[in-house]
């Protein structure tokens, strides 16, 4: 096959999605081996929008403009890193080609570059970072080395190379993702996201072959960390859910919100992004924003001296650049908008391209990453850190300051409280991601996972079980080391349970921090205890201190109200 027609690209595009589509259970058991499970349901909607737009572009001539429009639905659609990275893969650089209604394989080649040259923009991952591009760039150079040949030829030999390049990914630590701060916990697992490359390459090659490969998605999957232990070794029963359609979860929990608080709130048209009725003209408005399942935070942390809006996501999944882009323009008041959210890749990336768009439209935001976990990066790499619990401390002088600050103080001073904030947390069992039968983990009843991330990625290490108190002292240690907090210093304490943990065992672990703080002569100047940042139903707790001065205070004392939590 020499060209290929726009109907035949499309029916290959069809083909990938499906392809896709039936490997989802796959790609979320990879997953959630050493990241937190939502890749495979992630490409899921990703690729169920895709064919959706697909269906509905059958009369489009243009082979150009049909990636890009697939690009923009697929963005929309997943959110999360792999929206922006997978979306680009497609679109490269549709937009500046000539209109053509056939295309040889040298173009597809060309596409493909320029999709691989926009992803390594965007996230700067290079071969052996455990990524995608460990998959896409050997298949890329495959195609270009034959991109004079039929298509046969060339995607055999890029289905070829992307298939070794996942086989590599098993050897690499990981550099990027949720996964990096696992170390060499993470060798010996193949990277989900080099896997859906691997994928869609073998489709299109099966394509233009006529071949059928077996899908992996009924195989059974490699040991790791979702499957250490037993299900009956370790009691591990599956989660039962109130829901209706698992796709459907965020947008009925909004609406169910708004039934019982829209006296104060409302949606954003569109999208799923809530916003305060009335927010006066010329304050500073912050917007806050992450995936779902951590209610609640982000959704729902609205309130007097809080945020102005919430642009959320899909489970576990940073919203996308349009509803992050909608809902920014639905909070700002004419002074700009103040960004705050967890230091995730998905949220970075997604967050700095409506922040790039809103700069068009002449509307001006200044972004906070949290990035308390002090168990996620050494010091010297403080900016990889994620953020966990510490969002309630940060977000709570925030929203003080947005209150009555412009855009640049309120920046400074959110700076001040993020740069101030220590968080480290253990889990004892796994969340379920709705839709999922499996948990994100499953531990020995004797086990834990110290330095536990808040969408159930694994920890830095598993160790024993432990009473509270000895738990309280190894978390604390480690925060006072990290933070360099001592005797004279004044700190702000929150002890936030991840989901199914009690409140008597947080009222029980906060006794023992009380304890210590006072033996070490660290003043205390307000403890608070509850589940503010949650996991789903996972069970674990964090321990949160922030370092207050007199400016820092004076941002605390002021009373905030929202329907979860309030300060008077």
């Amino acid at each position: 096959m020499e060209t290929m027609t726009y109907a035949q690209v499309r029916e290959m595009l069809l083909a990938c999605a499906d392809k896709i589509i039936r490997n989802e259970p796959y790609l979320t058991r990879l997953d959630s081996a050493i990241g937190d499970g939502d890749h495979g349901i992630g490409m899921l909607n990703g690729m169920k929008a895709a064919k959706a737009c697909l269906i509905a572009n059958e009369n489009e001539t243009n082979i150009y403009a049909l990636y890009t429009k697939m690009s923009a639905a697929m963005e929309q659609a997943m959110g999360g890193a792999s929206g922006m990275i997978f979306s680009a893969m497609f679109a490269g650089d549709a937009e500046k080609r000539a209109p053509a209604s056939q295309i040889t394989p040298a173009q597809i080649a060309e596409q493909m570059e320029a999709g691989l040259r926009a992803i390594q923009e965007l996230g700067h991952a290079q071969p052996g970072d455990k990524t995608m591009v460990d998959a896409l760039q050997p298949a890329v150079e495959a195609m270009k080395d034959r991109c004079c040949a039929s298509f046969e030829e060339m995607l055999t030999a890029a289905e070829k190379a992307a298939a070794q390049g996942v086989e590599n990914t098993k050897k690499y630590t990981a550099k990027f993702g949720r996964a990096k701060s696992l170390g060499a916990r993470a060798i010996g697992h193949q990277d989900a996201g080099a896997t859906s490359i691997w994928l869609i390459l073998q489709q299109m090659r099966d394509f233009v072959t006529g071949a059928k490969s077996m899908d992996p998605a009924d195989a059974e999957p490699e040991d790791g960390f979702s499957r250490q232990g037993s299900v009956e070794s370790c009691n591990i029963k599956w989660k039962k859910k109130i829901i209706n359609d698992p796709k459907d979860v965020v947008k009925e929990e909004s609406e169910g919100f708004l039934a019982a608080f829209g006296r104060h709130f409302t949606a954003v048209p569109g999208v799923n992004g809530l916003v305060k009725k009335d927010i006066p003209m010329g304050k500073t408005a912050l917007v806050i924003g992450g995936g779902s399942g951590h209610e609640p935070m982000f959704g729902f942390f609205l309130g007097d001296n809080l945020a102005d809006a919430a642009a959320n996501g899909n489970v576990f999944t940073s919203p996308d650049p349009v509803t992050i882009q909608c809902t920014a323009r639905a909070a700002d008041r004419g002074a700009g908008v103040l960004f705050v959210y967890g230091n995730y890749a998905g949220d970075n990336l997604n967050f700095d391209k409506a922040a790039e768009r809103l700069a068009q439209e002449g509307i001006k935001t200044k972004t906070v990453r949290v990035w308390d976990d002090v168990a996620s990066a050494p010091k010297e790499r403080i900016t990889d850190r994620r953020g966990i619990a510490g969002d309630v401390l940060v977000l709570k002088i925030a929203g003080a300051a947005c209150s009555c600050l412009d855009l640049d103080e309120a920046f400074r001073v959110t700076e001040k409280a993020r740069d101030n904030v220590y968080s480290i947390g253990v889990g004892l069992e796994g969340a379920t991601i709705p839709g999922q039968k499996e948990p994100i983990f499953s531990l020995p009843p004797d086990e834990m996972e110290y330095g536990l991330g808040i969408h159930g990625e694994p920890g830095i290490q598993r160790i024993k079980m432990a009473a509270a108190d000895e738990i309280v002292e190894t978390l604390l240690d480690e925060l006072l080391k990290d933070s360099g907090i001592g005797r004279g210093d004044t700190v702000c304490t929150y002890v936030n349970g991840l989901g199914s943990t009690t409140l008597m065992e947080l009222m029980i672990m906060n006794r023992k921090l009380a304890m210590l703080l006072r033996e070490k002569g660290v003043q205390v100047y307000d403890m608070d205890v509850g589940s503010l940042v949650t996991t789903m139903e996972m069970a674990g707790a964090s321990i949160t201190l922030m370092k207050l001065d007199e400016e820092l205070k004076k941002y605390y004392d002021m009373p905030c109200n929202s329907p979860y939590y309030k300060k008077t």
